[in-house]
C-alpha cells in the first residue's frame, strides 16, 4: 500500500492537471502572451503535447495492476 496509495493520488491529480490543461489551452492568456509559437512551432508544440492526457489514466491502470499483483492472499 506504500506505493499503491500515493500512485493512485499521483494519477488523479495528473489527470487532473492534464484534462484542465486540456480545456484551457488555447487561453488568450497563453496564446497571445510574449514569446508564444505560432504557426508551425505552435502546432508542433501541440503536438508533442498530445499524449500527455493519457499520463494519469495509465498511471492508474499501471497502478491496479500492480496491487492486484502484490496483493496478500493471493494463493502463490
Amino acid at each position: 500500500m506504500a506505493a499503491v496509495i500515493p500512485a493512485s493520488l499521483g494519477a488523479a491529480l495528473v489527470t487532473f492537471i492534464t484534462v484542465t490543461g486540456a480545456f484551457t489551452w488555447n487561453g488568450a492568456d497563453n496564446v497571445e502572451a510574449a514569446g508564444s509559437p505560432d504557426g508551425f512551432h505552435y502546432w508542433l508544440m501541440t503536438a508533442c503535447y498530445l499524449p500527455l492526457p493519457a499520463w494519469g489514466p495509465l498511471l492508474a491502470v499501471v497502478t491496479v495492476a500492480y496491487h492486484r499483483r502484490r496483493r496478500p492472499g493471493r494463493g502463490r
